[in-house]
């Protein structure tokens, strides 16, 4: 829509680090299934003065200030919709304020979800560039977590359900937030009574990232983040991948229901330790009346190991999630997917090399050395105990007295020949 006081930079087209720099100025089946807005839907326009964006916006009251700028309520004057502005001044050529207003804007440009903070248009000037945002009027989630001093676990399964599926959202487009934190949860609307469910936004993408990919080929290794929240991959500096995310959703769901963030230290050599040497643990009185499932579900974002981490997408089909308690805990991680797939392979592999005609029953004892109906010699139809490891949610010592098992067994097995 053509404003007053304002011109469009040329054709649309995605914002780049001169214009960000001011180099050019004369020129739910969830609500992740929604389609991206087009490359350049957000109107990227020059004022001749930061007067004039008075005429087009009503100033109201302050939200917030941080390190790049201050936020405002605001009214669209011919509208009167209501909006969010973060006023920001003009960051130094070159410098990384630069790139990480790049990255913030380009990103917010690409997506479209119920739960992403949306991005309306942007406003430069000479001094200052104005980013227009949807009006988020509960706060961030860390300020409401402060009055209630924690969530229940009903309210807490709502929150994270959205966060999941934004950030799910996110990962399918290979976007990496990094910065995931209760300060970068944005309430969307003011909470009345207990009744009210909290509809929450992401926001802040300054420090995040879009690789051509996700995965051990795309591995990151920039150190960034918030220190409570960072994964402990990040900490040691040997590399890490989206599952940084997961990590911090992790660090969310404990804060939320607890009150405390699970890991505490003024340094980042002193968080890994305790990371790595206590573990997560549930020593406040409330975890007593917490839900195993819920316990269960940390345990799988929590992991030091990246790889036993539980994705996006299956925290989202969790029984804590969805209430289906017939249903059993999901795999945590996609390693876990594979080696059940490689069993039932294996297994299938086996019914057919089995000389068996089709319908012919089987006595129960599975060391039978003949086929029944026809006499002949044939392997016994028993499925095959693979030596992968599991990579399932439990323990590292149980997962390898697991694989350990599994390798004594075999050679009893395979003296059994017929």
């Amino acid at each position: 829509m053509q404003r007053s006081n304002a011109r469009s930079v040329g054709p649309r087209r995605r914002m780049t680090l001169e214009d960000a720099s001011g180099l050019d100025m004369a020129t739910t089946r969830r609500n992740r299934d929604k389609l991206d807005k087009p490359d350049g839907d957000i109107p990227l326009k020059r004022l001749d003065s930061d007067d004039d964006i008075k005429r087009i916006y009503h100033f109201g009251r302050k939200l917030g200030q941080g390190g790049f700028g201050v936020v405002y309520e605001a009214t669209h004057i011919e509208t009167q919709t209501k909006w969010a502005i973060k006023e920001i001044c003009r960051p130094e050529a070159g410098s990384w304020k630069v790139k990480m207003l790049e990255h913030e804007i380009n990103i917010l440009k690409q997506v479209n979800h119920a739960h992403i903070i949306h991005l309306q248009e942007v406003y430069n000037t000479s001094k200052m560039i104005y980013l227009v945002t949807e009006l988020c009027v509960g706060g961030e989630l860390k300020q409401l977590l402060l009055q209630r001093n924690f969530f229940t676990e009903d309210e807490t399964k709502h929150i994270i359900c959205c966060l999941a599926d934004a950030v799910d959202y996110l990962h399918k487009r290979n976007i990496v937030h990094r910065d995931l934190k209760l300060e970068n949860i944005l309430v969307k609307n003011s909470i009345v009574d207990n009744n009210d469910k909290i509809n929450i936004k992401v926001t802040d993408f300054g420090l995040s990232v879009q690789t051509n990919g996700l995965g051990i080929d795309h591995i990151l290794t920039e150190s960034c983040g918030t220190l409570t929240y960072m994964a402990p991959e990040i900490m040691s500096g040997r590399g890490y991948s989206h599952w940084c995310d997961v990590w911090s959703m992790g660090v969310i769901i404990y804060w939320l229901l607890c009150g405390e963030p699970p890991f505490v230290s003024k340094t980042k050599s002193k968080l890994l330790e305790e990371i790595t040497e206590k573990g997560l643990r549930f020593k406040q009185s409330v975890w007593a009346t917490t839900s195993d499932a819920a316990k269960k579900v940390l345990t799988c974002l929590l992991d030091v190991d990246p790889s036993y981490r539980m994705s996006p997408s299956q925290l989202l089909e969790n029984p804590w999630i969805t209430g289906d308690t017939g249903v059993p805990s999901t795999p945590c991680n996609v390693l876990e997917m594979m080696r059940q797939h490689l069993e039932e392979k294996d297994s299938k592999m086996l019914s057919q090399a089995c000389s068996c005609p089709p319908g012919v029953k089987l006595p129960a004892d599975p060391g039978v050395k003949r086929c029944a109906g026809t006499g002949q010699k044939t392997a016994p139809c028993v499925r095959k105990v693979s030596k992968r490891p599991s990579t399932s949610c439990k323990t590292k010592s149980e997962a390898h007295k697991a694989s350990t098992m599994a390798k004594s067994n075999t050679p009893k097995q395979q003296n059994e020949r017929p």
